[in-house]
């Protein structure tokens, strides 16, 4: 093989080579940068969940609403006191269920700080949802419902897991 055609060839393999390790750079610049720009929004979310408002209203999903209607009744026909608590919580969660759906946020630190209360707010409110479903034929807290699916799949305990988080000496 001529030197000319060897040299060639070497130069486009180098082409190649440096093309794609340009391409995962900058791939993975991009995914660092889109984190960065969804922790801010994360942060303010998860500050929500510490509020007595929150705390407030999602004591009564979880204990009073199913006890309060028994029969389905669609959302938007409840009184406003009660889709005022219903909405701090289902919406909030539903917030997170589209960062997770939209590949923003990993699911992983969803599932695995909200987890369990992820799938209890869906089955509290799933009856009232899905009567407002069939009532407007709107797709009401969808990615709460979607949410609430990847948290039964994935269950926090897979997550610590997966992450391999210790439990301390002595502890519960």
């Amino acid at each position: 093989m001529p030197v000319e055609t060897l040299t060639n060839l070497t130069a486009i393999v180098i082409s190649v080579v440096s093309l794609a390790v340009s391409g995962l750079l900058a791939i993975r610049q991009n995914r660092t940068a889109s984190a960065g720009y969804a922790l801010p929004v994360v942060l303010e979310i998860f500050d929500q969940f510490r509020s007595e408002e929150f705390f407030d209203a999602r004591r009564y999903v979880f204990d009073r609403l199913n006890k309060d209607f028994v029969s389905p009744v669609a959302y938007t026909d409840l009184p406003k006191e009660v889709r005022t608590k219903i909405r701090i919580v289902a919406g909030r969660y539903d917030d997170l269920g589209k960062l997770v759906a939209h590949g923003i946020v990993d699911e992983g630190l969803i599932i695995g700080s909200n987890g369990t209360s992820i799938r209890r707010v869906w089955e509290s409110v799933a009856p009232f949802v899905l009567d407002e479903r069939r009532k407007s034929g709107q797709q009401t807290w969808r990615y709460l419902e979607d949410l609430a699916c990847r948290a039964t799949r994935t269950p926090p305990s897979a997550v610590y897991a997966r992450l391999g988080l210790r439990r301390y000496p002595g502890g519960g």
